[in-house]
């Protein structure tokens, strides 16, 4: 089995899914809730037990990379428009920016509240 450039990108942002999760249990570990929604103006709506952001978004993010992934081989491919490799190179860049968003939103609350 040869490894293409989606699956590449696929692992690679699974991998800093799970690095990113490993930093924020520990920037974070000090915080029994985090905030889990912001308005518009960035400022927290709600809070969330600090396990749910550190381990549980982190989490759907890689298993919605792993049904991208995986879904082409149950659809039959006279239902496919396109390379799926591009839709799971784009996605893994897309769930990676997600990460970095939530946790720059959290790391600047974080930052706020000292």
């Amino acid at each position: 089995m040869t490894a293409d450039g989606a699956s590449l990108s696929a692992g690679a942002a699974c991998l800093f899914l799970l690095a990113s999760a490993i930093w924020a249990h520990y920037r974070f570990a000090h915080f029994d809730r985090l905030p889990r929604q912001f308005g518009l103006t960035l400022k927290p709506t709600s809070y969330a037990p600090s396990w749910v952001m550190i381990w549980l978004v982190p989490l759907l993010l890689i298993a919605s990379l792993i049904v991208i992934a995986f879904l082409p081989s149950f659809v039959p491919p006279e239902h496919i428009n396109g390379d799926p490799k591009h839709g799971l190179m784009i996605a893994s860049a897309v769930m990676a920016a997600t990460q970095v968003w939530i946790l720059w939103l959290l790391t600047r609350w974080a930052n706020q509240q000292a």
